[in-house]
């Protein structure tokens, strides 16, 4: 009897240590699928953050079928890397070389275009900028980029349409400036103690007027 109940008990023993090792393995893998499914999930929150574009015509809040868009390279120095050069925001860009005497003796570069876009190309033109913004820091340059419609919008309406956090503002007359910061924008600057890389002034009564986009902040006048 004594050696029944041991070879039962050894048996049923065997049997537990089986059942927890295959629910270990369920569990485990369990555990992969759901950390596989939320860094898939995470990736594609990313992407489509990345998807979004907080241009004018893409905003969704204007009627304006078409923008005018200047964008300004500037370099510290004249060693442009080639491929800055022949990746142009549009296949028929021009740009514009200018030079400038710095106080130091050394001469900086500035490279200016502008071109007319409809809501395709200004797609394409902030996909160019996303791409571009790491290779011209990495060569000590600074974009800059000015889009302007024929058109006063609703400020308000675009800084949450775009999920833009306002920092500064001014009001004179029919003139509203609104400084902000846009988590999309890969480039930003210090205005006091705000962090900012949107600057964007409308004139005008309901739709009259004209409006102006700046990243990150506005060097042309207004």
């Amino acid at each position: 009897m004594l050696i029944g109940y041991g070879h039962h008990n050894t048996y049923f023993s065997t049997y537990i240590r089986i059942i927890l090792i295959l629910l270990t393995w369920i569990l485990t893998i369990s555990i992969g699928v759901h950390a596989l499914i939320a860094v898939t999930q995470s990736k594609e929150t990313v992407q489509i953050a990345k998807s979004g574009v907080p241009l004018l015509l893409s905003s969704g809040i204007v009627q304006a079928k078409d923008a005018e868009v200047s964008v300004i390279l500037w370099f510290e120095n004249r060693d442009i890397p080639l491929a800055i050069w022949t990746n142009s925001p549009t296949p028929d860009w021009i740009w514009t070389y200018r030079e400038l005497q710095m106080e130091n003796g050394k001469r900086s570069v500035i490279l200016t275009g502008q071109r007319l876009l409809n809501k395709n190309e200004e797609r394409n033109l902030f996909a160019w900028y996303t791409t571009m913004v790491p290779q011209i820091e990495k060569a000590g340059g600074r974009i800059y980029l000015d889009e302007r419609i024929p058109q006063a919008i609703d400020i308000s309406a675009y800084l949450s349409q775009t999920n833009a956090l306002p920092t500064q503002w001014v009001l004179s007359d029919n003139l509203l400036s609104i400084a902000a910061y846009q988590n999309i924008i890969e480039t930003s600057v210090m205005a006091g103690q705000d962090r900012i890389n949107i600057q964007l002034l409308s004139r005008g009564k309901n739709t009259e007027g004209q409006s102006v986009l700046a990243i990150p902040v506005l060097l042309k006048q207004f």
